[in-house]
């Protein structure tokens, strides 16, 4: 009898009992080899993914189409497409029409949604069979049941994990009237459903125990009760998500030395993205990735997918991209002219294999090259960017096996099923991603799922429970781990399985494992550095000076060293940004008004902000200050009519004063009266002194700006200009900043001979050497 089990790795894991006997290997093979097999659909061919994904667009071009709110956009429609496959998919394995839910009406639009749905589906299965294809939506109404396969066998026993959807339940019906067919299930409170299935067979099934039913006959063949066992389960939460990788790494060698077997360990990963993380630690290569290493990280598809990004968005980060990867500028010259244009199979294969001379031979590049060469064919013409996105995102679902990985396992919660280890250890088990969210209700809510009884939320909620309790209940060790904090708790599953935190971890032995195993080079921190420098033999600015004030250490790195942040460049627009901008702005268009108008005003600066940068974030930040900008151009028109005149935008000064070489930018200087009138712009907040802060005074930006401008003409006043309250805030406590600002003047006479850091962390927050120093905050 051939035994067919849920996985393919069941199937590995069965075959693995064989190895050391003397005895004739019983078939075996997964679920879906077994119904790829067993049906047959003729003069028809499976569609692939992405030939059903362009049918599907075709498909939907009808006038209602939009009020589904998808996009008909190729790349959008790409992403959203799923939502409708997966919709149609359902529909069909539970045998469900979609004139079955009509008479669920739940909202206004619904009859009106649920009619375009039925005319986007007959456009789809009319385009599949006009091309002699068929996929997951058509099998059910096409497929025939292939009589010689099944009779070629003597007989079948399925190891069914979880519940059956009607196409599976008519299948394995149709099966059994032809060969023997039998089932093996354990029935639990967590997939009783399937109960009611069994019972309109005429198989009266209970809660608690494991059978094996005879189809053909209708018959319980064996009946075991399941006892139920107490779990010994380690329940440890974390503050942060890595510290888990330390808990998985103390909890294997503790498992070894309870006598588990590496072989009989896994990591069950509810969220595979956590693998890189555990990947990280893993310096002895003890963990095998059942998932194995995604295409993404391959050269090829890293190259492939820069020039995909950059000619879609030519920003900063994408620019970045393509000059790492050293692509020449010819080549991304090539792939831009004929973006846009439809081209033929060589040409188009011609461009899809640009980088394999320069990357190493790739089976899985060269392999799906091959099958999308086939799919362009039947496709006949089409535009570059399109075959460019189908192609890498037929390489997305491909991975490379783990060849060089360790004999304990890592695998997803859903891949697990059917399998059973002594030892279980499962992260994230919190309810961020246990149980995980499923996508399929964009059209579906309870209330519809309900009427046309297909399976809800609860329904998929318990399949997950099913595993996570299947996997848990037959292991002899189990360690569980989760993130507590702000935004993350256990999940609610820990409750209903009985499993809870027995006490509080001390985080801090586990921080030391994840740091010592790769041997990180010691922190560069010197505690002092020795040297002077003469403030007095260079030149001293306002900001300068504000360094010195806040962290001579900081002076050191950026003055001194002159050492520069590392920047990874991106289109991020910050505060800084935003206020040079504006600054640029109002130079440019106040140095060329005679007469300040303020609608001529508001005009250029509409203008000039627009034109800066296309961003639509850029748009966003530009409508949003014209507003303020508003109330500055009538303030402007007003200063003018009251005799203000520009007298000087962004200009330089130098001077020398008690022996300081001082220098500054200033925004602008008005006049009136042969009187200036110091200026400097704010987009963000004012600096206000106090007398009780005065001691601690380190801005004095505008007492610079007065000693630099007042050398030939008398000063009226010395403002910030607060543009986002339009008012000009004139300084305060001006003469008692002066006093400071000699104090400390007097103080910088005397070399600076150590480089200490600062004593309160706060500036640290913002510095671009706090790493250098060991401040990470």
């Amino acid at each position: 009898m051939t035994e067919i089990f849920p996985t393919s790795r069941c199937v590995r894991e069965f075959y693995s009992h064989f190895l050391d006997k003397d005895s004739i290997v019983p078939k075996a093979m997964g679920i879906a080899e077994f119904e790829l097999k067993a049906i047959v659909v003729p003069n028809k061919n499976m569609a692939d993914d992405d030939t059903r994904v362009l049918i599907m667009q075709e498909s939907s071009e009808f006038k209602n189409f939009s009020e589904l709110k998808i996009e008909r956009e190729f790349l959008s429609f790409i992403k959203n497409s799923s939502y409708l496959f997966r919709f149609f998919e359902e529909l069909a394995l539970e045998d469900v029409l979609i004139e079955d839910l009509e008479l669920a009406d739940t909202y206004a639009q619904f009859e009106e949604h649920l009619n375009i749905l039925k005319e986007l589906l007959v456009n789809y299965k009319a385009l599949l069979s006009k091309k002699n294809l068929y996929d997951k939506i058509t099998l059910p109404e096409v497929y025939k049941i292939n009589k010689e396969f099944l009779k070629s066998n003597d007989g079948f026993l399925l190891h069914l994990e979880g519940f059956l959807n009607k196409f599976e339940l008519n299948l394995f019906v149709q099966v059994a009237k032809i060969t023997q067919f039998k089932i093996s299930l354990h029935v639990n409170k967590y997939n009783s459903k399937i109960v009611n299935v069994f019972k309109e067979l005429g198989v009266i099934l209970h809660v608690n125990n494991s059978y094996v039913i005879n189809l053909s006959t209708r018959r319980i063949e064996s009946r075991i009760e399941i006892e139920e066992k107490e779990i010994y389960c380690d329940v440890k939460n974390f503050s942060t998500r890595t510290l888990q990788s330390s808990f998985v790494y103390e909890k294997i060698e503790e498992f070894i030395s309870a006598n588990i077997k590496p072989e009989n360990i896994v990591v069950i990963v509810p969220d595979e993205n956590f693998t890189t993380t555990l990947k990280a630690f893993d310096s002895f290569k003890n963990l095998n990735f059942a998932m194995g290493e995604s295409f993404k990280k391959n050269e090829l598809f890293k190259k492939l997918n820069a020039i995909d990004k950059f000619i879609r968005v030519k920003n900063e980060e994408n620019k970045h991209r393509v000059n790492r990867l050293q692509i020449r500028q010819n080549t991304i010259d090539e792939f831009q002219k004929r973006w846009r244009k439809s081209l033929e199979v060589n040409e188009i294969m011609t461009f899809l294999r640009i980088f394999c001379d320069q990357e190493k031979k790739d089976e899985i590049y060269d392999e799906e090259l091959f099958k999308f060469q086939n799919l362009l064919k039947n496709l006949g013409q089409i535009e570059l960017q399109k075959a460019v996105k189908l192609f890498l995102n037929r390489l997305i679902t491909r991975s490379k096996d783990d060849v060089m990985g360790g004999k304990i396992t890592v695998m997803g919660a859903l891949e697990s099923r059917g399998m059973s280890y002594e030892g279980v250890i499962i992260v994230d088990f919190s309810d961020e991603f246990v149980p995980k969210r499923s996508n399929k209700d964009m059209f579906l809510s309870s209330t519809i799922r309900r009427h046309a009884k297909l399976p809800n939320k609860n329904d998929r909620e318990n399949l997950q429970r099913y595993f996570y309790s299947s996997l848990i209940k037959g292991a002899k060790k189990v360690a569980i781990s989760y993130t507590k904090n702000d935004r993350s708790m256990g999940s609610r599953f820990l409750d209903e399985l009985g499993l809870h935190v027995k006490k509080n971890c001390d985080e801090v032995s586990y921080f030391k494992p994840l740091f010592t195993c790769n041997a990180i080079a010691p922190r560069y921190d010197p505690q002092k550095i020795d040297g002077t420098y003469d403030v007095k033999k260079g030149t001293l600015s306002a900001s300068k000076l504000k360094t010195i004030l806040t962290c001579k250490r900081q002076f050191y790195y950026k003055y001194i060293l002159k050492s520069e942040e590392a920047k990874v460049p991106n289109s991020e627009i910050s505060v800084a940004d935003i206020g040079n901008i504006l600054h640029k702005a109002l130079a440019s268009v106040l140095q060329n008004m005679k007469v300040v108008n303020e609608d001529i005003l508001l005009i250029e600066l509409r203008r000039f902000l627009l034109n800066e940068q296309n961003s639509l974030i850029w748009q966003f930040y530009a409508d949003t200050w014209l507003e303020y900008l508003k109330d500055f151009a009538l303030l402007e028109a007003k200063r003018y009519n009251d005799g203000y005149r520009v007298y000087a935008l962004e200009k330089s000064f130098h001077v020398e004063y008690k022996g300081f070489k001082l220098n500054g930018q200033i925004d602008r200087i008005d006049i009136r009266d042969n009187k200036l009138s110091v200026i400097d712009y704010k987009s963000g907040k004012i600096p206000k002194s106090t007398i009780r802060t005065l001691e601690n005074e380190k801005t004095f930006q505008l007492e610079f700006y007065y000693l630099l401008a007042s050398q030939n003409k008398e000063i009226e006043s010395l403002s910030y200009y607060d543009l986002k309250n339009t008012e000009l805030v004139e300084e305060n406590l001006f003469n008692e900043k002066m006093k400071k600002l000699d104090e400390i003047l007097k103080e910088l006479e005397t070399p600076l001979r150590e480089f200490e850091k600062c004593e309160s962390k706060m500036p640290c927050q913002y510095c671009a050497f706090v790493k250098l120093c060991g401040r990470e905050v």
